[in-house]
C-alpha cells in the first residue's frame, strides 16, 4: 500500500498530537496539596442576620439521586437560612476533589428544567464579595405557581469562571503545571416573585456567607484571581 505525502504528515500530526496530549495529562490532583474540604465545618450555620432553619419546608433542588451525587462529587451542602424578618435563602453547595465535565453538567440552567422548572432568564454578570468581585450567573425559573431566583458561580482551583469556555482554560492552565484543579459550584436561590429584591438579597447573603468563613479557607469559596470588571450585576 502506497501513502501520499499528505497522508503520512497528517499521521505524523496525529502521532505528535497523541503523544503531546499524554504528556500533559496532569497527575497530582491539587486537592491533595491543600486543606481538605469540610463544607458544614467550613460553612457556618449562624452568621450575620441568617441562622440556618432546620425546620423549613422549602425544597432545595438536587434533581439527582444520592447515588449520582456521590458519584459526581466528593461532597454536598444543602441548607436554608432564615434572617430577622424571616426571608427565607436556601444554599447549595457541590464540591469535586478532581475536577471534570461533571460540574458543568450540573448547572442550575440545566437540573431546573430537569426538575419540571421553566427557565424564564438567564443573566450573566459580577457579584460583589466583600472585596472580591466574582463572575456570577442568576436565573429566574418557574413551577407553577412557585417562582425561584437563582444566583450561581463555580470556582475551579482558585479561579472563579465566568463561562463553560473559561473553565477549560482554567483546567489547561493547570494541566501545564501538572495538576488537576478541584472545584466548587455555590448556589443561592428563594421563592420570590420579586427578581429585584431577591437578587439583592441574594447578594447580601453571599457577602455576608464569605466574609463569615474563616480567611485561611475564604478563597476556596470566592476565587484568589478574579480581577474588577466594568459592571456589576443590577440588584
Amino acid at each position: 500500500m502506497k501513502f501520499s505525502l499528505q497522508n503520512i504528515v497528517l499521521m505524523v500530526l496525529m502521532l505528535a498530537s497523541a503523544g503531546l496530549a499524554a504528556a500533559l495529562r496532569p497527575t497530582i490532583n491539587l486537592a491533595d496539596e491543600r486543606t481538605p474540604i469540610d463544607l458544614k465545618a467550613m460553612v457556618p450555620a449562624d452568621f450575620g442576620d441568617w441562622r440556618q432553619n432546620v425546620f423549613t419546608s422549602a425544597q432545595i433542588i438536587n434533581p439527582q439521586t444520592q447515588e449520582v451525587l456521590d458519584k459526581i462529587y466528593s461532597e454536598t451542602l444543602t441548607r436554608t437560612y432564615v434572617n430577622s424578618k424571616g426571608y427565607q435563602i436556601m444554599l447549595s453547595i457541590a464540591y469535586g476533589k478532581s475536577q471534570s465535565d461533571a460540574l458543568q453538567l450540573h448547572k442550575p440552567e440545566v437540573c431546573y428544567p430537569a426538575q419540571g422548572f421553566r427557565l424564564e432568564s438567564k443573566q450573566s454578570g459580577v457579584l460583589a464579595l466583600g472585596a472580591s468581585e466574582v463572575p456570577a450567573t442568576r436565573l429566574m425559573t418557574s413551577l407553577q405557581q412557585r417562582k425561584e431566583p437563582v444566583t450561581y458561580w463555580t470556582v475551579v482551583g482558585d479561579h472563579v469562571t465566568k463561562s463553560g469556555t473559561d473553565k477549560k482554560l482554567t483546567e489547561m492552565r493547570y494541566a501545564l503545571q501538572n495538576r488537576i484543579p478541584d472545584g466548587l459550584l455555590i448556589r443561592v436561590s428563594s421563592i420570590d416573585g420579586n427578581t429585584s429584591n431577591a437578587y439583592a438579597i441574594h447578594g447580601e447573603f453571599a457577602k455576608q456567607m464569605i466574609a463569615a468563613i474563616q480567611p485561611a479557607h475564604r478563597e476556596r469559596f470566592a476565587g484568589a484571581d478574579n480581577a474588577s470588571t466594568s459592571w456589576k450585576l443590577s440588584p
